[in-house]
């Protein structure tokens, strides 16, 4: 607690130093400005806190005008007489005004609708090398300007038909024909480089040099002082860590007797874990945790909905800039942490898991080089990305990520939140592993944006050198860190709760043997996440190239693409199969591993055909029904990529069956073929089939990953086997009966609006959802061990057994008693892999000694 406390305290400095600075040897620009008191006037005075302007009452004493909206008497003849004009367009200025003023007949023509902005094109301007206008928000309120001569040039332009934004004119003048007003364009006032395109203007037109964004004080980046504080805290941080394992380590080594006491509260331990069915080896504890995944995504998903598509943009962050900018910053660091992690992560799960059965102290070796790792390498990584921020992107077109950067880098202080959720799986608790799962996507990061990011933009709304929009994007970045801090207590609650001793996880007992084990396995890892980036880096590159109408038609792309995370909904099972799969294999168990893969396939095809049958007909649906015309070509893009999504599974499954069989090498070069084969597909039909070329790459390359995966595993891993009618005919066949089932429900209810569509997933989401597995135990899905198994694993759901029980088990029951197909097709290897299973159990060592 007083580290947080120390890291929100040092936040707070650091941030509350963004107030522009007074700069030195600087001869302040003498500027008039005519206009509301609004964003232009603001900007000025952040200005003149910089010591880089002065504002003047009296146009004699001007050496520019800056007029927003209003043109006072005498301004066209100061201007004809060589002073500087930065002319902003508004309804309280005429042509005749402009024409006089400018010295040239111009015409305005009033416009409303929404263009995006964008540099000229073969124009070379400081303005457009320190400004990033591709980045800029839409503009609406704006005048066209006709009858310019030809000496005047176009800066910046619409992006939809190249009409002019921004005018230089000589004679040191531009004009901007958007309006700037209280309410009239609000985005382009909250936009990060806002102040600095008022200040440099300003200095333009007075015939000086204006400094770069990067220097000028009143820019929302890290400037000199920020970047001391920062690394004099992070100097300290670093000293800290490294004292701190210095002193666990030496500890550690003198107290190996420590990993002989795992358990703090014994007759916890017996009552929560080891007279359950957690402790006992077999398929139904991995099962469990997926039916306690989807039935809390089951329950939260039209929750999440609302909240991301209405209250946070509306009501918490109304900002669509701080968003994206949000979203940027996380998706640049997701490939970033995953190659600082070294798969040091997943080896931990692994390795647990395959010695936990007899030798667990060894098992937590694995996790203390996660957490200390972790630890020392997060501080040299905060420490890496905070100078690489100040000193260089600063001076980049990402200049403006800056801050956010630098707020979202400090989640690696101290970088091992994520310990618990990591031990837990790997001692296979899954149905708490699935609680910080869900509460950590779902509930907590609500939470936390609802009590953190309304604060951050007020503030920004009061401290316009940084603007509402950059501090709501440092809110969600408090909010994130928060959130990982509270899944930590959260999973620690929840550790002791089971009557382990958490100390253990903090200590340093591994030797370089396990260093070594950890990295070896995690290096292909963290080399299967860099593959995956570096295909997604070329399929834009490529797209970007070749495919036409690029902006509008991966738009659509994005929208119908949204909906392929309700398949990520099956990870909660590979999840919990790596770890099994460790366990029983890594001590001779292949019988049991095989049963692993078999019911893998069967469920990840059962999850799959639900939700397929659910998106088919809902998601076109929906957006049709809430995103408007606009988006009509999504809602085409939506039925194959559902169809795509439906596949997933299968390289999902060739992914956890590699690494719980220690080959985790295989699974890179998996990866890295399905990158080829997707990326080669569009090289070669992209100009023909355009965004279908992506669908076809698609479905060939994730299709040819999977179906060489099951049989690389069967030859260098383990046999596979694979149930045709329990994982392939029933779930086709209640995916189609589902369907219909659906598409007569839409045909009843849907209205082509919004408020139906919502009704319509809600209807197909929740209550009509136990109709697919009545279909699919009625086509003969089920054996009756196969039923038994799901009622175990339903028991051990916690609190979500009673919605488990309402939309799996029931209807199942009902389905098979009337189905002549019942038991026809059964997982015949079952007896043989319980039998594993069992005589597995009883080697496991005893954490505890009962009286």
């Amino acid at each position: 607690m007083k580290k947080l406390t120390l890291l929100l305290a040092v936040l707070v400095v650091l941030l509350s130093a963004c107030a522009p600075a007074q700069v030195e040897d600087i001869l302040p620009v003498k500027v008039y400005y005519a206009g509301e008191s609004g964003g232009v006037k603001t900007a000025l005075d952040l200005a003149v806190q910089s010591g880089t302007v002065s504002l003047v009452s009296d146009l004699a004493d001007a050496e520019t005008l800056v007029l927003n909206g209003h043109i006072p008497e005498g301004a066209a003849e100061k201007v004809a007489a060589g002073a500087g004009l930065f002319l902003i367009l508004g309804d309280g200025v005429t042509d005749e005004q402009v024409s006089s003023l400018l010295g040239m007949p111009v015409e305005l023509t009033q416009a409303e609708e929404a263009i995006s902005l964008t540099d000229a094109e073969d124009i070379a301007d400081p303005l457009l090398t320190e400004i990033i206008w591709n980045g800029a928000p839409q503009v609406r309120e704006r005048w066209a300007v006709d009858g310019l001569d030809s000496a005047a040039r176009s800066l910046v332009v619409s992006f939809e038909d190249g009409e002019g934004i921004l005018f230089e004119i000589p004679g040191r003048a531009f004009l901007l024909s958007t309006a700037i007003s209280e309410g009239v364009n609000p985005q382009l006032q909250e936009w990060g480089y806002f102040n600095y395109l008022i200040y440099h203007l300003a200095a333009r037109t007075a015939g000086t040099t204006p400094m770069s964004f990067a220097d000028y004080p009143a820019s929302p980046v890290p400037h000199a002082d920020n970047r001391n504080a920062l690394f004099v805290f992070l100097a300290i941080e670093l000293v800290l860590i490294f004292t701190v394992f210095i002193f666990v380590r030496r500890y550690s080594l003198k107290h190996p007797e420590a990993l002989d006491s795992l358990v703090a509260d014994k007759d916890r331990f017996i009552n929560k874990e080891a007279h359950t069915g957690w402790e006992k080896v077999g398929f139904h504890r991995p099962l469990s945790g997926l039916l306690v995944g989807m039935g809390l995504g089951i329950l939260l998903f039209i929750p999440l909905i609302i909240y991301q598509n209405l209250v946070l943009p509306q009501f918490i962050l109304p900002s669509a800039q701080a968003l994206g900018m949000w979203g940027r910053v996380t998706q640049f660091f997701g490939l970033t942490w995953v190659v600082f992690d070294m798969g040091t992560s997943v080896a931990a799960m692994k390795f647990l898991s395959q010695y936990r059965v007899s030798d667990p102290a060894r098992g937590f070796k694995y996790v203390q080089v996660f957490v200390w790792w972790q630890a020392l390498s997060g501080a040299i990584q905060v420490a890496l990305v905070v100078a690489a921020t100040s000193l260089g992107i600063v001076h980049t077109p990402y200049a403006l990520f800056a801050w956010s950067i630098v707020v979202h880098s400090l989640i690696q202080i101290p970088g091992f939140y994520g310990v618990m959720r990591t031990t837990l799986n790997g001692l296979q608790r899954y149905d708490y592993a699935r609680y910080i799962d869900t509460i950590g996507v779902i509930i907590m990061p609500m939470v936390m944006q609802l009590a953190i990011v309304p604060v951050f933009y007020a503030w920004g709304r009061n401290n316009p050198a940084l603007g509402s929009s950059l501090s709501g994007v440092l809110g969600l970045g408090a909010a994130a860190y928060m959130v990982e801090f509270g899944l930590f207590l959260l999973g620690l609650w929840l550790y002791k709760r089971l009557g382990y001793k958490a100390s253990i996880l903090f200590m340093a007992h591994f030797d370089w043997s396990t260093i070594k084990d950890s990295f070896r396995f995690g290096f292909f890892d963290m080399l299967s996440g860099i593959l995956v980036a570096a295909g997604a880096a070329m399929e834009i590159w490529v797209t970007q190239q070749g495919l036409v109408n690029y902006s509008e038609t991966w738009g659509n792309w994005l929208l119908a693409g949204n909906f392929l995370v309700a398949f990520t909904v099956s990870t909660n099972l590979f999840d919990g199969v790596m770890p099994a799969i460790s366990e029983a294999l890594s001590n001779g168990r292949k019988m049991l591993s095989q049963y692993y893969s078999v019911q893998s396939y069967k469920w990840g095809a059962i999850a799959s055909a639900v939700l397929a049958a659910i998106l088919l007909v809902v998601a076109p649906k929906f957006i049709m029904g809430s995103s408007g015309e606009e988006f009509r070509r999504a809602a085409v893009y939506a039925i194959p990529l559902t169809i795509f999504g439906s596949i997933q599974f299968l390289g999902w499954l060739g992914d956890a069956i590699f690494l719980g069989a220690n080959k985790p090498s295989f699974r890179a070069l998996l990866i890295l073929g399905e990158q080829i084969i997707r990326i080669g597909l569009m090289v070669i039909l992209l100009e023909r089939f355009q965004i279908f070329a992506l669908l076809i790459a698609y479905f060939v390359a994730i299709l040819a990953r999977g179906i060489i995966a099951y049989f690389v595993a069967d030859r260098y891993c383990f046999p596979q086997r694979f149930y045709f009618w329990q994982s392939a005919a029933a779930p086709v066949v209640a995916a189609v009966g589902y369907y219909l089932f659906l598409s007569g429900v839409a045909n009843l209810i849907w209205q082509g609006d919004e408020i139906t569509s919502i009704v319509l997933f809600f209807l197909a989401l929740v209550p009509f959802m136990p109709v697919f597995f009545f279909f699919y135990a009625l086509a003969g899905g089920w054996d009756i061990a196969g039923l038994e198994e799901v009622e175990e694993a339903s028991r051990m759901a916690g609190l979500m057994r009673p919605i488990v029980n309402v939309i799996f088990i029931i209807p199942s029951k009902w389905g098979a008693r009337i189905s002549p197909l019942h038991n026809r097709f059964p997982i015949t290897m079952r007896e043989l892999a319980v039998a594993e299973a069992a005589s597995l159990t009883e080697e496991k060592v005893k954490l505890v000694t009962e009286a």
